[in-house]
């Protein structure tokens, strides 16, 4: 999607150990985080791998692969809708695993940021879908709200920072969604200024 610019190197750095730090949630902090959401976790990996996905040079990207993006982040976001719906995580409700629960707030997060992201590889994919207008309105749409989140995740890191004693773990995952909420804004706003100056 991008040209290869400095920012998103760094970008694609930035997702790199974002996916390593939720690897390392789920191997090595099952007994720190309480309560532990594997589901929640492998979801925030997914999404720190999707956004290397995206922004790969120009040519990297096979048709074949953005397509099984698509499937895979539009299955994600329909696993995290079912959550809002059990309030529980689906493979505890599956396992019958008592006192498990998932909490509304993370379950939409989840939806937004991986249905945005199936959305993005699908713009991808149709660049005449991407110039029609009813899909530039959902980008800006998905451009203010991951901008928002943005500032909310900032404001978080934040607290975290000034707390008497900082959770590294918790601030970790609030500084990953702020990286992230503000990756998938830049590059909706790329997608935006692609595809305004495309139609000129």
């Amino acid at each position: 999607m991008t040209t290869g610019s400095p920012l998103s190197t760094i970008f694609s750095l930035l997702f790199l150990i974002i996916a390593f730090f939720y690897l390392f949630r789920i191997v090595s902090c099952r007994t720190l985080l309480h309560p532990f959401d594997v589901e929640n976790e492998v979801g925030h990996g997914l999404m720190a791998v999707g956004m290397m996905f995206m922004l790969a040079p120009t040519g990297w990207l096979s048709p074949y692969l953005i397509r099984w993006n698509v499937i895979l982040f539009a299955l994600f976001a329909l696993w995290f809708i079912g959550r809002l719906f059990t309030r529980k995580p689906l493979l505890a409700l599956v396992q019958q695993t008592p006192g498990a629960h998932s909490t509304l707030h993370a379950d939409a997060l989840h939806v937004l940021m991986h249905g945005g992201m199936c959305y993005m590889f699908l713009l991808m994919s149709s660049m005449v879908l991407s110039m029609m207008q009813p899909a530039i309105y959902t980008s800006y749409v998905f451009c203010i709200s991951f901008l928002c989140l943005t500032l909310f995740y900032g404001k978080e890191v934040l607290k975290d920072l000034q707390a008497a004693k900082i959770q590294w773990l918790q601030c970790g995952a609030n500084l990953a969604h702020t990286l992230m909420s503000g990756g998938m804004g830049w590059m909706f706003l790329e997608m935006i200024s692609m595809t305004m100056s495309m139609g000129r």
